[in-house]
């Protein structure tokens, strides 16, 4: 059975488990720096677009700066083809023009022509969610973008808006100054903070919690080691340089204990250790493939995590 969830207030019902589209859009060198998840080929990335609405998937989560621009061109090419309604999230704000170095523009006028680029390599008349896309607290604070997102909601161009922050301290002041629908924010078994006090905020406001980066980028799937060398298209690079890689991946290790014998994969584990927090609407794994969609999608359907494992996650 589908395992459904309420998107927060928006009313919008969605699976449990969703499709981050930032890896389909390609490993891209912006400025000398990697932004994405490598290599893709397209076919592959439309073929794990489709599987998992195959599979009832209904939200995908990309953004108009992933692949700079063609994470939502793929995206809007294969909900046409979907055999369910799917709905889409997308952000604004970072701005990739190689050889320029990357900015953010959170600008009204900006957005608003964003807003159009967005809809139009979509493919659609309206943005189920639109998020402002890690702004600074300058721009939280500021009711200049407030009121643009309520101005393209207004037109119908956005049907909802929401924000992706980098810390909690910025969700709360998005939900007091902002008056947001969803916040997406970084939420695994490594990166516990939100937990602590937005969840229980944005439960009691009916805000939807997306968690993003379920996975920690990929290193909670347990196949990587230390000494590995992401290549220079990908943002890992300089994420995990090797001796945070190896300090992180340590930790990985220690969790190990979550797949062995359990019937679930690391990766499954890590997505039922975020879905078991009830302000939670969705987890958006990065996906590439259509097996990583298979594993995602299989852990609705492994056991979910015991007490103890949860009591012993959080004495680690």
């Amino acid at each position: 059975m589908l395992q459904m969830r309420l998107l927060g207030r928006t009313g919008i019902k969605i699976r449990e488990i969703g499709f981050g589209a930032w890896a389909i859009g390609g490993g891209k060198n912006v400025a000398g720096h990697g932004f994405g998840y490598g290599a893709t080929d397209d076919q592959t990335s439309l073929d794990a677009l489709q599987r998992a609405f195959e599979l009832g998937v209904n939200f995908v989560d990309t953004a108009d700066a992933y692949g700079m621009g063609h994470s939502e061109e793929l995206v809007g090419k294969a909900t046409k083809l979907a055999p369910c309604r799917v709905h889409v999230a997308t952000k604004v704000g970072n701005v990739r023009r190689d050889p320029e170095a990357p900015f953010q523009d959170f600008s009204p006028a900006y957005v608003r022509m964003a807003c159009d680029r967005s809809l139009e390599r979509l493919g659609v008349t309206i943005i189920d969610l639109y998020q402002l896309h890690g702004p600074p607290r300058a721009v939280i604070e500021s009711n200049a973008i407030w009121d643009t997102l309520r101005e393209l909601k207004d037109k119908s161009k956005i049907a909802h808006y929401g924000i992706s922050i980098g810390n909690p301290e910025e969700g709360l002041l998005a939900i007091e100054k902002g008056d947001v629908e969803t916040i997406q924010v970084v939420y695994n078994l490594l990166q516990r903070e939100a937990a602590k006090e937005l969840f229980e905020v944005a439960l009691n406001k009916s805000v939807g919690i997306i968690v993003r980066v379920p996975l920690a980028s990929g290193l909670l799937t347990g196949k990587y080691k230390p000494g590995h060398q992401f290549a220079d298209n990908d943002h890992r690079k300089d994420a995990y340089p090797p001796e945070k890689l190896a300090a992180v991946l340590e930790r990985v290790e220690k969790l190990r204990f979550l797949a062995e014998g359990t019937g679930r994969t690391l990766a499954q584990a890590a997505l039922k250790f975020c879905l078991a927090h009830p302000a939670v609407s969705v987890v958006i794994p990065g996906i590439k493939t259509p097996e990583q969609v298979d594993e995602n999608v299989g852990a609705e359907i492994v056991p979910d995590l015991k007490p103890e494992e949860l009591k012993r996650i959080g004495e680690m």
